[in-house]
This record gives structure tokens, C-alpha cells and sequence, in this order.
């Protein structure tokens, strides 16, 4: 019987291969796809023996090998940009970490930008992930937001949503690049950005109609309009802001 098997499997992988244009590139990405059966475990293993011999680089590059043999393997990519920018050693001084933390970090980017190009329909998981990741390694690792460039995590994670947003325009995209603005109007007058900040709320203002709610597209609209007053220096209360979690990046600024 496993000889059989075995031997119904070959027809089979024959007769797909016949169906297949000799030497030309389905030929060749078939070949790919049943030689990972084979070269997956030693990968994994390989993997496994690089984190827990405490190799960072090691398990990076066995991690890259795995993913070669699975493109289109979105979340895998995403589990590995994350432990690879969340586990590195944090021994050495504040800055050596910090310093540590913003290479792994656009390593990272890069690698997620990399995977984009096989991910199909799945593009949007990695532009999430790739957006969230910049803020939650800030919050793990002192000194890196100031390692960035102009915006900090902040920008990083709008330029994500706004390449979702281009590629996958529905209403639930806009809206949760809409939601960020508050973030981001933070993160620029942080820096002395005041007119980025204020020019970015009043997209904020003429976008809210686009959300689907719109008892809560009337209600934002309020909200974010009062912070723009707010910073043009008219006397608005802020009762509803502070009250607000979505504005809390924004409130140090507004008191």
C-alpha cells in the first residue's frame, strides 16, 4: 500500500507537470513548490536551533530561508518582523539599545516592503503590521522615537495607512487612517510642526463626513474642529476632548 500510494503520487505530480509549458516559468514555480516539502523541516530546525542558541542574526537569516519558500505567507512575515525588532538584548546603555532598536527596525520595514510584492490580496496584513510596529517598539525601547525621522512612529504608521488606503479604498481603510490623525497632529507639534499639525486636523475635519456613521462622523468632526481652534489660540472649551481617549496623544498640547 505506501508503494502504491507513493507511486499514485508520482503520476499525479507527473501528469500536473504535463500539463505545464516545458521550461518555462509555471514549470519552474511548480518545481519550487514541491521542493519546500523537503527543505521546510531543515529550515524549521535550523530556525530553532539559532533562537535558542541566542543568535539573533542567525534566526533572522533562517527565518529570510523560510519565508523565500513561502511568499505569500503574510503572517509569518509579520510574526517574524516583530520578534526580530521585540527581542533584541537590551544590556548595553540607553543609547547603544536605542541605536540597536532603529536598525532591526528598518530592517524590518524593509523586510515587510519586501514581502508586499507576493502577498496578493493579503498586502493589506502587512501594511498593518508594518504600521504598528514602529509605535509598539518606541513604547519598548526608550530613546528610539527620537531616532526617527520628522513625525517619528507616528508618520511611519500614516505612510502604511495612506499606501492602504491608495491600494484598498474602502470606507473601514479611510477610516482607520482618519482615526490616526490625532496621533500623528501629535507626534508633528511634538516636534514644532505646528502648521503640519493644523493642516493635517483640517483634512481631519473635511474626511469625517466619509465615515460610514455618521451620527459618529458628526461627532468627530466636532472634536477635532475644537482642537484646531483650540491651537489657533481661540478660548474653546476642552471638556469633550479630554474626555475623549482618541485625542490623548493631543492633550499636553492643548492644556
Amino acid at each position: 500500500m505506501p508503494f502504491l500510494r507513493a507511486t499514485s503520487t508520482l503520476a499525479l505530480i507527473g501528469g500536473a507537470a504535463a500539463l505545464l509549458a516545458p521550461c518555462g516559468p509555471k514549470l519552474t514555480e511548480f518545481a519550487a513548490w514541491f521542493a519546500r516539502p523537503a527543505r521546510l523541516p531543515f529550515a524549521w530546525q535550523a530556525l530553532t536551533a539559532a533562537q535558542e542558541g541566542g543568535d539573533a542574526a542567525e534566526a533572522f537569516a533562517r527565518g529570510q530561508q523560510i519565508l523565500s519558500l513561502l511568499p505569500s505567507w503574510t503572517t509569518g512575515h509579520a510574526a517574524f518582523a516583530y520578534r526580530f525588532v521585540l527581542t533584541q538584548d537590551t544590556r548595553g546603555s540607553a543609547p547603544e539599545v536605542a541605536e540597536q532598536a532603529e536598525r532591526r527596525l528598518q530592517v524590518a520595514l524593509a523586510w515587510l516592503e519586501q514581502a508586499r510584492a507576493a502577498a496578493g490580496a493579503r498586502e493589506l496584513d502587512l501594511l498593518h503590521s508594518a504600521a504598528f510596529l514602529a509605535p509598539i517598539a518606541c513604547r519598548q525601547f526608550p530613546g528610539l522615537e527620537e531616532r526617527l525621522p520628522a513625525g517619528g512612529a507616528a508618520a511611519i504608521t500614516d505612510a502604511c495607512f495612506a499606501e492602504a488606503e491608495r491600494l484598498f479604498p474602502t470606507a473601514a481603510v479611510r477610516e482607520q487612517r482618519l482615526f490616526h490623525f490625532p496621533t500623528l497632529a501629535a507626534a508633528l507639534l511634538a516636534e514644532g510642526q505646528r502648521a503640519a499639525a493644523a493642516s493635517l486636523l483640517r483634512e481631519a475635519v473635511e474626511r469625517a463626513p466619509e465615515t460610514r456613521d455618521q451620527d459618529l462622523a458628526r461627532e468627530w468632526q466636532e472634536r477635532v474642529a475644537e482642537v484646531a481652534r483650540r491651537l489657533a489660540g481661540e478660548p474653546v472649551p476642552m471638556d469633550a476632548v479630554f474626555a475623549d481617549p482618541r485625542f490623548e496623544p493631543l492633550w499636553p498640547h492643548l492644556r
